[in-house]
């Protein structure tokens, strides 16, 4: 059965160990974390204002995008949370939302969006303008995420049809597809989360399996290990990941449990965190989490206290 639109997101998380500081920006007048679970009390819609976000992304000049996801737009932020710009509004049309998901940024500056609602892919040019969209072999069924490499490729986890599929970025041309629903090795229940590291190997949160698997660009397993903590059909419990290649270290978000885990590539678990460093609120639902590819700095989106954290490394 194919999972239903009303299943909230989850996100990601970050490190324990290095990180000195926090900026929180998003709710202001609550504390960072909230109540555990409680969804938003209000609408939050003034630019800078976040209502559930979901994925994040960094680019290269450092600029930031959430998925500023019951708003059914994409904000953008300076390195240091300032708010830049925003763009799309609820609908169907080219450049519209309907409870967008995850979103990457590729190396020339263009954005994807999995649009989770609406079963597609948009693409964008850094201002928001809108380049092309793209439905998927067959047709997606809520695409949570989407990965970019440096080869012109772009693979989307097709969440509710239990695979991933891949595609040239330039105008989405399909290229292949791979998984099929079960929990043996390369098969997957429920993907969600998807970060391509710059060795050219993927990092997919198999969700319903309670694992990450590591796969190359064509879909062949390399390794996998599994995520104590996540659990089946809990409320928001949509994890993304995001790999730090600088310092070998992937970050998972664990959301029912208001943490970020923390492993090295080979899935050793080195930590997590469950705090904002600097306030000591503790974490709401984690969902979405990126780290910037100038300085390591990684960047967290809380779903339920409508906030984006900045760990500084």
């Amino acid at each position: 059965m194919k999972q239903q639109e009303k299943i909230a997101a989850v996100v990601i998380g970050i490190t324990v160990l290095v990180l000195i500081g926090a900026i929180a920006i998003g709710l202001k007048g609550g504390k960072g974390g909230g109540k555990p679970g409680t969804p938003a009390a209000r609408k939050l819609s003034a630019d800078g204002q976040l209502n559930a976000p979901r994925g994040v992304a960094v680019d290269s000049k450092g600029f930031v995008y959430v998925v500023d996801s019951e708003n059914h737009r994409i904000q953008k932020f300076d390195a240091q949370g300032k708010y830049v710009s925003k763009w799309g509004a609820e609908g169907t049309g080219d450049g519209q939302f309907k409870t967008p998901g995850g979103i990457a940024v590729a190396a020339d500056g263009f954005i994807y969006v999995a649009d989770t609602w609406n079963h597609r892919i948009q693409k964008f040019d850094a201002n928001g303008k809108f380049q092309a969209k793209w439905v998927g072999e067959g047709g997606f069924w809520g695409p949570r995420d989407i990965a970019v490499d440096d080869q012109n490729f772009a693979y989307v986890t097709d969440t509710g049809n239990r695979r991933i599929q891949k595609f040239t970025v330039a105008d989405g041309k399909f290229v292949k597809q791979w998984g099929t629903q079960g929990a043996g090795p390369e098969q997957y229940d429920e993907p969600f989360g998807i970060n391509m590291a710059k060795d050219g190997l993927l990092y997919i949160c198999d969700r319903l399996n309670f694992r990450i698997q590591v796969v190359d660009a064509d879909g062949k397993l390399m390794r996998s290990w599994s995520v104590d903590g996540w659990q089946k059909e809990q409320f928001y419990m949509e994890p993304y990941l995001a790999v730090d290649d600088a310092r070998d270290i992937v970050y998972v978000t664990d959301p029912t449990k208001h943490r970020v885990q923390i492993f090295n590539r080979e899935g050793k678990f080195l930590g997590h965190l469950d705090k904002d460093p600097q306030t000591q609120d503790m974490f709401g639902t984690p969902l979405g989490v990126a780290v910037s590819p100038l300085d390591s700095t990684v960047y967290i989106t809380d779903m339920t206290a409508n906030q984006l954290y900045i760990i500084k490394p």
